[in-house]
């Protein structure tokens, strides 16, 4: 293991935290909230300190780094960020728990956006609400440079779902691929983010409102937990929310074709294709459960995209059963998107190959293959996806087992795990989670696990890994 570039990573990773906290910073000092600045000026102050100096303390390493190394610097990555992350709610809001600052951090830089702090009776300051914003955006950033690097190189997925033209082995360092993609996905989201916001600004909501909702859609989280709650009335806010979650759910390669103006490419990709079938399946589901016409499109848009924003009137959807409030989470979005679940291109290659199955009974010595995206699938991909599956219901079926013994009733544990796992805020109940450590503690672990789409943690449980 490549310990010396790996830790080097997190040093440069602090200092794009630094920034955030710098902006947040001068944020509290325009909000007039001093108490807050002084928090994020202490915090940042601390965190560059301590990567300076082990910039300055660790040569440039030797060996060339590998994928392997990539994985690693992945883990440490949201364990270390969390725990930077989190002082500006330990110390700038009225809360005596450390545990609960790393659970909001956590939440927010994995874009699940739930917070113990119950939003109908604490008013989170503006510094902060801005601070949970950028952490949804580094978090959102990290994620789809991790697919398009990491996950990419470890071939984790079977399919090759993270696959693209972005990522490119280099010569000297498995980490060089990592700024390029990081680049470009950041001028993909300011675009988007542009997009949304000026559409709500026009449509005469504030511009903070804007900010948020912008940021919460293109990083399918909940900048603001308000929003989970609050029904969207207004017209040029639903519309401007569902063109953000769109975007969000269908991710970076969705949004490279549609710049590269590859239209049909755009429209008729797998994971469109599939994202689209599963908002008729999902709104039909809801008109059956009750929901009205736009009220179940609204619902399975915000569930599909894991971000738990109340297109529709909350009241409405409370009454849904647990399993079809849970079904369109675990489905998720796109590869390469902040959205969570099991990923919308396993899915579809999945259905695929069952479906030639099908049609195999028949003709049982016929050679039948299918591509995606241009690559011929083979039997070993769908043995990937299965044994995705596996690792995620032995995931699903560990942390059920951990929130029942820890006291949490059947439904409430498993909706708290698969909130979790699928990093879908809405899912994770509040009242059980805002004063119990231990569900916070846990719930923390499903989120990181969530974000490393559950099969990466398994290469880390084996010895031979940390000895390479």
């Amino acid at each position: 293991m490549n310990y010396p570039a790996i830790i080097r990573m997190l040093a440069f990773s602090g200092f794009g935290l630094v920034m955030a906290m710098v902006l947040s910073a001068v944020f509290a000092v325009l909000a007039g909230e001093w108490a807050q600045f002084r928090v994020f000026l202490t915090t940042g102050t601390l965190v560059v300190t301590v990567c300076a100096a082990i910039i300055v303390m660790i040569d440039r390493p030797q060996r060339r780094a590998q994928p392997s190394d990539g994985l690693a610097f992945m883990v440490f990555f949201w364990v270390f960020a969390g725990i930077a992350c989190a002082p500006p709610f330990l110390m700038g809001l009225p809360n005596e728990s450390a545990v609960a600052a790393l659970h909001e951090a956590v939440s927010s830089l994995t874009t699940t956006g739930h917070s113990v702090f119950d939003p109908q009776t604490t008013v989170l300051p503006d510094s902060i609400l801005f601070w949970r914003a950028l952490l949804h955006l580094a978090g959102a950033l990290a994620t789809i440079t991790f697919a398009a690097t990491v996950l990419a190189a470890l071939s984790l997925d079977g399919p090759g779902i993270h696959r693209t033209l972005l990522f490119s082995h280099s010569d000297e360092s498995f980490f060089d691929s990592m700024p390029r993609v990081m680049r470009i996905t950041s001028v993909y989201f300011g675009v988007c983010l542009l997009i949304v916001f000026v559409l709500e600004v026009v449509g005469g909501l504030p511009v903070g409102t804007a900010f948020l909702d912008a940021v919460s859609a293109l990083t399918t989280g909940l900048a603001d937990p308000r929003s989970a709650s609050t029904d969207i009335v207004n017209g040029a806010r639903s519309f401007a929310l569902s063109l953000g979650l769109i975007l969000g759910t269908l991710g970076l390669f969705f949004m490279i074709q549609i710049a590269n103006r590859d239209w049909r490419a755009a429209a008729f990709d797998a994971e469109t294709l599939a994202f689209g079938l599963a908002i008729i399946v999902f709104t039909a589901i809801g008109l059956a459960c009750g929901l009205a016409g736009l009220n179940a499109i609204g619902w399975s848009l915000s569930s599909l995209s894991t971000s738990g924003i109340a297109l529709v009137a909350r009241e409405t959807t409370r009454d849904l059963p647990l399993l079809v409030q849970v079904a369109p989470c675990m489905v998720g979005g796109a590869a390469l998107s902040a959205a969570g679940g099991m990923k919308l291109a396993r899915l579809y290659v999945l259905f695929r190959r069952v479906g030639q199955e099908f049609l195999r009974m028949g003709y049982r010595e016929s050679l039948v293959h299918f591509q995606f995206r241009g690559r011929i699938q083979s039997d070993r991909t769908l043995m990937g996806i299965w044994v995705y599956l596996v690792a995620y219901i032995i995931a699903v079926v560990i942390g059920l087992l951990l929130f029942s013994l820890a006291g949490l009733g059947f439904e409430d544990a498993l909706s708290t795990t698969f909130g979790s796992l699928t990093n879908s805020g809405q899912l994770i109940p509040q009242a059980q989670l805002e004063d119990a450590t231990f569900y916070q503690v846990l719930a923390i672990f499903g989120m990181i696990l969530g974000r490393l789409e559950v099969l990466a943690l398994i290469p880390l449980l084996t010895i031979s890994f940390w000895r390479r």
